[in-house]
């Protein structure tokens, strides 16, 4: 069945394309500025996975391919990467990490992809996990996990333990609003606090037991607020839920897990304010040059 050519010309109306990229060499600069602040507090895990999520966000999923393009390269985090500079940055120039470490950074990236679903919904993850695919290494696509570990573990599970485990995690973010947040939802949908506990708590934002053994790379209760605040600063517009999860994050230290100093330091104040920041810039960054292009235009026209 084909589209009709009018209807075909209304689909390509009112912003279908996602953002326009523009260009690991502009790019680059801001990567290694903000890879640097990170590296300062040895947060390159929570850089990688909050740029992630920012772009992904922002509906920018060839940007979710270069930063792993720039990611999977060594940087020196004094302005070089390797034998060249990160702002000539067509990256083969410079040196790539060893198959190992290539492979858990792009495991971290699709890990936080998939997280950021509750946070912005199927449709940009589809995208943005699709631009980063394309992006990997043959040797690196080869060696990610093709076993479906997390939906396996909670089906060995139950539904019941994934809800409480669901739950526990909510209460983590929400408390003491928990209770009053969960019929207040109820009251916009009877299926809508047992779907958010169960489902996106539970099953997805929460990881399993024993998770930690199976997975390439894992998106810590840190690092899982941190992705979810990224996202919603970077899509705008839903400001008490991006409260929320900044909450949510700066009590990311009393949840129980152990926390490599760089993820205790992303939950404290000092943390939360950088993610912010940091959400705002990479955001910036993909509007300058058509700023500046448009600026020149005006110019020209002068």
């Amino acid at each position: 069945m084909s589209i009709p050519t009018a209807l075909k010309t209304l689909l390509k109306l009112r912003g279908p394309n996602p953002l326009p990229n523009p260009g690991l060499e502009k790019l680059a600069p801001i990567f290694l500025t903000t890879l640097k602040e990170a590296s300062a507090h040895k947060a390159e895990n929570g850089w990688l996975a909050v740029a992630t999520a920012t772009f992904l966000a922002a509906n920018s999923p060839s940007v979710v391919g270069d930063l792993y393009r720039f990611a999977s390269h060594k940087m020196d985090c004094n302005g070089t990467a390797g034998s060249g500079s990160p702002t000539s940055v067509s990256l083969p120039s410079t040196e790539p990490f060893p198959l190992k470490e290539r492979t858990r950074r792009a495991a971290q990236m699709r890990e936080a992809g998939l997280k950021s679903v509750v946070f912005v919904g199927v449709p940009k993850v589809i995208n943005s996990l699709a631009a980063l695919t394309e992006s990997l290494e043959d040797d690196v696509k080869a060696a990610l996990t093709t076993i479906p570990h997390r939906t396996l573990l909670n089906e060995s599970l139950g539904m019941e333990k994934v809800a409480a485990r669901g739950h526990k995690l909510f209460e983590s973010i929400y408390h003491p609003h928990t209770l009053k947040l969960l019929a207040k939802l109820g009251k916009y949908h009877p299926d809508f606090p047992g779907h958010i506990i169960t489902y996106e708590y539970g099953s997805l934002l929460s990881d399993p037991v024993g998770w930690s053994s199976r997975a390439e790379a894992v998106i810590n209760r840190a690092l899982t607020s941190a992705v979810g605040v990224a996202c919603l600063r970077a899509s705008g517009g839903v400001g008490p839920q991006l409260t929320s999860h900044v909450y949510g994050l700066l009590k990311a230290r009393d949840f129980g897990e152990e926390l490599s100093e760089g993820d205790q330091w992303l939950a404290s104040a000092d943390g939360a304010t950088w993610v912010l920041g940091v959400v705002d810039r990479l955001v910036d960054s993909l509007h300058v040059p058509d700023t500046l292009e448009q600026n020149g235009a005006s110019q020209r026209s002068e």
